[in-house]
């Protein structure tokens, strides 16, 4: 079954508009965590508007299971079918895909999860993958989601606070607690709380190895942690806490200085020893260093985040606001103003598609839905792949793109005005939204100069990546980011947002369809959702092809890296994913893409030619509509120069099911040679017109040349031609002649229409044709 009847079956099953809007829904958001053919289980998580859902086919128990909104909002089975099934049933391998449609209608629609224990499941398959996989930070964050309704909560949280503890994951570990005392997980803690202990006892020797960032946001973990669990278990510490405390290394000193200071009351209780662990002149020493640590964060361009909880802290340490304040103030507008730039930036580089690929600006008759707005999109905009990238980018989602919150409005309301006729100041939320994020300020402007330098350039890399690194490197390819996060452009999706770590150089070298080898581990998970990656370096599409190849994982993008593993897997033949790359509509915008087929097609000769069997078993089981691509196969197209003839009942008496490829050439070519002996010793009138001698020259079909031009030359003489008329008004009559090889090469040098008759005057240049070739003429009168 080809890729091309699924999508049949999915347009028969499901209808054209679905199907289509299936195809603008990318493969890489759909994270397949476990696949079984007999019976057929697969379980996968989808991300989809910054949302997770989870999508299982069971074939035993004759169920899908959906959360998505499609599933559980309606009634109707027909309605309940949404893009994230059929983008599965595309992706899978085609004979399990086409078991599902066979035997669809046996199955139960249902968004029903008792204890969510199918959502809990799946998060602890992708867990396990992970720590198989020696990525123990994104393994504990699908731990922690794994927690779903107290469903085996108890023992998920002793490997979770075991496992992070043994790998000195103590940023995840503090976390994980903060987030649990405050979703009600106080009970579960109090049986672990040996764990706890140890691990905040463990991390103290380890404070150094944190950034500081992570650590003031450790620090803010501990204050949550500790309105629920008894602090006074850090006087047994007390000798730890002493020399931290006199350290000179700021992270040791500062953790130490704040939990002594705002637990003073409490642990003094225990030792009074701490009420005189920091002197005063100490105290007011370390404040004025970390003041001075804060201003030169500022001058050192630090991310807002940082300043904003050593603000809070600082509350804490009582450090007096006006030292800073005004120092901190100035700053967040300047970041609040940079934050614009970048999407300035990025509106700029959706002007450059709107201006390159002729999209319409068009009434979009917004239409309000509670917090979202209904928007019509003109048909031939909806054609063309650049505005479907473009709406992908701003914010639209549901069926056909057609809605978009009011905030999203707000937020890209320049770049809205670029596409919409419709004056969107009269949209009051949504102009509320602008006001918010853009302020006051309508002088704002989109350069479409700032857009031309997120182009990616078309730059053939090479590095090579090692074979004992593809189990620590993944391909990411970089897009166009939704919403800038942390000030970048770009992002990727996985199981949850992927953004590049700001701290790596390559940070603000990036562009939307960039290429990358990134780390496989990721550097910390936020949100749940959001998984922030080190990019190594770029890649050419030759590395990337040829290291898919060797096995490497990928993060696919508009660039269908996905073909590679499908080929190599044999799911789909080489000439089939070949038309597939060509015939991408997104092509049309995708930058560099012509230098994308190129790599892919110099990988498919190369498979070709190491699968020639497999290759041709494809082939021949359809003659008619793979003559082009036998021949290839055959190596024959060189062979068969200068011969107009057609293959197909050659092919179709020499090809049988036990017929190897070589004795098919074989084979082929002694028939091929019989037929055009056949064809000479028969001599028929025109038949030499299929034979050009001077591609043939260098083929073993040129020993026929004497004869052909032998065969040529006599059929010229033999054939009459007919002189019509009186000695003043003669015509000659070329019907005959035009039927042999030179006769019809003249007629079409004299560019005769129609019926070949010609005047005495034209017939003459007929002749010198003939004299120059020393060709006979038999011209006979007519005896009419």
């Amino acid at each position: 079954m080809t890729s091309k009847l699924i999508s049949d079956q999915l347009i028969k099953i499901f209808g054209i508009n679905l199907y289509q809007k299936s195809l603008k829904f990318l493969s890489n958001k759909i994270n397949i965590i476990y696949s079984r053919e007999s019976p057929i289980k697969i379980r996968s998580l989808i991300l989809d508007n910054e949302r997770e859902f989870h999508l299982i086919i069971d074939e035993k128990n004759k169920e899908i299971f959906h959360d998505c909104p499609s599933f559980w909002i309606h009634s109707d089975r027909e309605k309940k079918v949404c893009v994230h099934l059929l983008k599965l049933i595309s992706i899978i391998k085609n004979e399990t895909a086409q078991n599902i449609l066979d035997n669809f209608d046996d199955y139960n629609l249902t968004s029903k999860d008792l204890s969510s224990k199918k959502r809990s499941k799946n998060f602890l398959l992708l867990a396990n993958s992970c720590f198989d996989n020696n990525n123990c930070v994104e393994a504990l964050s699908y731990l922690d989601k794994a927690i779903i309704n107290d469903f085996e909560s108890e023992k998920i949280i002793e490997i979770y606070l075991s496992t992070a503890i043994s790998n000195n994951q103590y940023f995840e570990f503090f976390e994980f607690l903060k987030n649990g005392y405050e979703s009600g997980l106080e009970a579960y803690f109090l049986k672990f709380n040996s764990y706890i202990e140890r691990g905040i006892k463990d991390f103290l020797n380890l404070i150094q190895e944190y950034s500081f960032f992570n650590l003031l946001k450790i620090t803010e973990s501990f204050d949550k942690i500790f309105e629920f669990k008894d602090i006074t278990f850090l006087a047994s510490v007390f000798n730890e806490l002493k020399k931290l405390v006199k350290d000179s290394n700021i992270n040791n000193k500062y953790l130490a200085i704040y939990l002594i200071q705002k637990n003073k009351e409490i642990l003094s209780k225990v030792n009074p020893d701490f009420n005189i662990l920091i002197s005063d002149e100490e105290l007011e020493s370390f404040k004025e260093d970390l003041v001075e640590y804060f201003l030169s964060e500022i001058d050192n361009f630090c991310i807002i985040d940082k300043l904003k909880l050593m603000k809070k802290q600082f509350h804490i340490l009582n450090i007096p606001e006006e030292k800073f304040y005004n120092h901190y103030r100035k700053y967040k507008i300047e970041i609040q103003e940079l934050e614009k730039k970048v999407y300035l930036k990025k509106f700029a580089f959706l002007k450059v598609l709107i201006e390159r690929y002729n999209i319409k600006k068009t009434a979009g008759e917004f239409k309000k839905k509670k917090n979202t707005y209904i928007i019509k999109h003109h048909e031939e905009n909806l054609r063309n792949p650049a505005y479907n990238y473009i709406i992908s980018r701003i914010g639209f989602f549901g069926l056909n793109d057609q809605t978009i919150k009011s905030s999203e409005i707000g937020i890209n309301y320049l770049i809205m005005k670029e596409l919409f006729l419709d004056d969107l100041s009269k949209l009051q939320d949504a102009f509320y939204y602008r006001k918010q994020f853009w302020g006051e300020d309508e002088n704002y402007k989109i350069k479409i100069i700032d857009g031309l330098s997120l182009l990616s350039r078309n730059i053939e890399y090479s590095y090579g990546v090692d074979q004992a690194s593809l189990e620590r490197t993944i391909i990411i390819e970089w897009n166009l980011a939704n919403k800038p996060i942390q000030g970048s452009i770009v992002n990727a999706y996985g199981s949850q947002i992927i953004i590049p770590d700001q701290n790596n150089p390559l940070f603000h070298d990036l562009k939307p369809f960039d290429l990358c080898y990134c780390k496989k581990t990721p550097v910390k998970i936020e949100s749940n959702i959001i998984k922030t990656v080190n990019v190594i370096k770029k890649c050419s599409f030759r590395d990337a092809i040829k290291s898919v190849s060797r096995g490497m994982t990928f993060i696919e993008g508009y660039y269908p890296l996905s073909l590679i593993k499908a080929v190599l897997y044999k799911e789909i033949n080489p000439f089939q994913a070949n038309l597939i790359v060509i015939n991408n509509p997104n092509r049309l915008f995708i930058p560099n893409y012509s230098s994308f087929i190129e790599a892919f097609k110099e990988f498919l000769f190369r498979f070709i030619l190491d699968e020639k069997e497999y290759v041709f078993e494809e082939l021949k089981s359809n003659v008619l509509e793979n003559i082009n691509l036998l021949l290839n196969l055959l190596n024959l197209n060189d062979d068969l120069a200068g011969l107009d003839l057609s293959f197909y009942e050659i092919f179709k008496k020499l090809i049988s099911p036990k017929i190897t490829l070589k004795q098919l050439k074989s084979k082929f070519l002694n028939e091929l040679h019989s037929l055009i002996e056949e064809i000479l010793d028969k001599g028929e009138l025109g038949s030499t017109i299929i034979f050009d001698l001077k591609k043939m020259k260098n083929t073993a079909f040129f020993k026929y040349a004497n004869l052909i031009n032998d065969l040529r030359r006599n059929e010229f003489k033999n054939t009459n031609i007919l002189r019509l008329g009186n000695k003043n008004n003669l015509t000659y009559d070329l019907s005959e002649i035009n039927k042999t090889y030179y006769g019809k090469k003249f007629v079409r040098i004299l560019n005769i229409q129609g019926k070949p008759t010609l005047k005495s005057e034209k017939f003459k240049k007929f002749r010198d044709f003939c004299v120059k070739l020393n060709l006979k003429i038999n011209v006979v009168d007519s005896l009419t």
